[in-house]
């Protein structure tokens, strides 16, 4: 278990995260925001949606490939 925190629009917020993927959410937590000063919520807004359009086009993906097997 791992714990971050991050201030965004003037709100301290901390996240406790989980194993296995604390490490790699951590790493990409930081990599969006600035853990030393307050972030604007849009980035927020911004990550989300980012992660968001990642999902869609993964599940598109699985869709495809799962086509190409027979039923």
């Amino acid at each position: 278990m791992k714990k971050i925190s991050l201030v965004i629009g003037g709100k301290r917020y901390t996240i406790t995260l989980e194993e296995p993927f604390a490490d790699d959410v951590e790493k990409e937590l930081l990599e969006l925001f600035d853990s030393g000063k307050d972030n604007e919520t849009k980035i927020l807004l911004q990550a989300f949606l980012s992660k968001q359009i990642e999902y869609l086009e993964l599940q598109q993906k699985i869709e495809e490939l799962l086509k190409k097997f027979p039923s």
